[in-house]
């Protein structure tokens, strides 16, 4: 079964074919701030020059010097605690048998769970380079860290949650002060989620700080052990993050049982909500409809793109699979947030390197491939196959590699601007975290790091001058269970 997916294109039904290619050639680029680095030698601010385009400078001088909070004693001795792998199999099931009980034996996993993982990236954030946590972005980044830490651990201290068995807790107290307490550290999480959805720009932001002071002392490339930091690093914040989401979503279904449903597996009437929401458990979707993610992603991406070219349509898109038993579509259990942030990234990346590499005059393009299937053994696998042109020849690419970005260089990133939209966008993600689109040069890596956080993998493989095969591969739902290493 095939589609064929394009965007609305009334809009610009009546441009000439001249006015949609000079539309289309302008250059994408926001207005950015000078850059500020704390220098590690003199604590200093010194200013990195501004992108192209800038319509506003700063100076060093008037950019406060963040100061770094201390590590304590608690925070290390806490850090020296395993932490317990995740399992997407347990996550359903706790939400399929979900209730008060069931909730609160959760959050006292929780509440010994997450400031173990707190403390874990505040370390991993202290074993830095100087010239990398010296950076505004990464001392807020730490700050912010010690901050959660230190609100986890002041509830833990002041409430009953510190019991060893979970159900002395529910037996020994009333009711009413359950749900006290539920309602409590529901609020602690909600607002632990909004502190850190900055995350990703804070990162992105301090390794671009860090690689213009590495490229000044006439070095190259991030080396690989800030490599294997951020992917450390990542690997346990998307842990935290699904935690909390799924927590939050779980809480959500069982105070408000008609907005979402955590069991039921197809459509009920009169709810107002669409089959895949009612099938939900928390964050995971046990029966996700792998076809209709993709096309969601799909739309996602030419969004993108049609906003990026302006006027130059997007590629299409062509879907083949093998039907599943009964002639259904292709159903694997997922956590679609996850799921469409690679598949967004991945068909992204494709409509543009197609379009630049035919040519931005063409008034269409090869369609991007795509293939789906499932079975017990393989798991779930996802084919995404353009006619891009490839990775260039002549020098080594590391796709994987954080920094690395297919963007062209007319994009420029703005960083407070990011910043600001991101602290007052709506969140939409089931992980409530809002990623930037492009040009960061995290999507790749933050995307094959997804892949693999619960077993799966993410390759591509480049034909030169012809186009780029990526293949992303789920593991069946028993297999997914979180790695602490790739």
């Amino acid at each position: 079964m095939a589609h064929c997916m394009t965007l609305p294109q009334a809009r610009y039904a009546g441009m000439s074919r001249a006015s949609r290619l000079l539309a289309a050639r302008r250059p994408t680029c926001l207005p950015a701030a000078a850059a500020y680095y704390v220098s590690w030698s003199n604590s200093a601010a010194i200013a990195a020059p501004a992108a192209a385009g800038t319509d506003m400078d700063m100076d060093a001088s008037t950019s406060p010097t963040p100061v770094r909070r201390p590590i304590d004693q608690r925070t290390r001795l806490t850090a020296g605690r395993a932490q317990t792998p995740l399992s997407i199999e347990q996550c359903v099931k706790l939400g399929q048998s979900l209730s008060h009980r069931s909730l609160l034996k959760n959050l006292i996993f929780l509440n010994r769970e997450l400031p173990v993982r707190f403390s874990k990236r505040i370390l991993e954030l202290d074993r830095l380079p100087r010239e990398l946590k010296d950076t505004h972005p990464f001392i807020s980044l730490s700050n912010n860290y010690t901050t959660t830490f230190d609100d986890l651990i002041r509830f833990s201290d002041n409430s009953q949650l510190s019991v060893d068995e979970p159900e002395q807790l529910y037996f020994e107290t009333e009711e009413s002060t359950q749900r006290a307490v539920q309602q409590e550290y529901m609020t602690l999480l909600q607002d632990t989620a909004n502190r850190h959805k900055q995350d990703v720009v804070h990162m992105a932001h301090g390794i671009s700080l860090f690689k213009y002071y590495v490229n000044q002392r006439g070095g190259g490339v991030v080396s690989d052990e800030i490599q294997e930091f951020l992917n450390s690093f990542n690997r346990g914040r998307l842990g935290i993050r699904i935690m909390i989401g799924h927590h939050l979503a779980l809480q959500n279904q069982l105070l408000n049982p008609h907005s979402s449903s955590a069991s039921s597996s197809s459509p009920r009437r009169g709810t107002g909500l669409s089959a895949a929401q009612q099938r939900k458990v928390g964050i995971i979707d046990p029966l996700c409809d792998i076809e209709a993610l993709v096309q969601e992603a799909t739309q996602s991406a030419q969004f993108v793109f049609f906003q990026h070219y302006n006027t130059v349509f997007p590629p299409q898109v062509h879907i083949e699979h093998a039907k599943q038993p009964g002639g259904r579509n292709i159903r694997f259990p997922v956590v679609p947030a996850l799921l469409h942030h690679i598949l967004f990234e991945l068909l992204k990346n494709a409509m543009r390197a197609t379009a630049e590499f035919h040519g931005l005059e063409m008034e269409s393009y090869p369609e991007i491939e795509i293939k789906l299937s499932a079975s017990e053994k393989d798991g779930l696998i996802i084919q995404i196959k353009d006619q891009g042109g490839g990775f260039p020849t002549g020098k080594v690419i590391r796709p994987f590699d954080y920094m690395f970005t297919t963007a062209s260089n007319t994009v420029c990133l703005d960083f407070p601007s990011i910043l600001n939209a991101v602290q007052t966008k709506p969140q939409t993600s089931a992980t409530n975290e809002n990623l930037p689109l492009c040009g960061f040069g995290f999507g790749l890596a933050t995307s094959r790091l997804y892949a693999r956080l619960f077993g799966g993998d993410l390759s591509i493989s480049s034909i030169p001058g012809s186009g780029t095969v990526a293949t992303v591969n789920l593991r069946p739902l028993e297999e997914q269970i979180e790695r602490s290493a790739d």
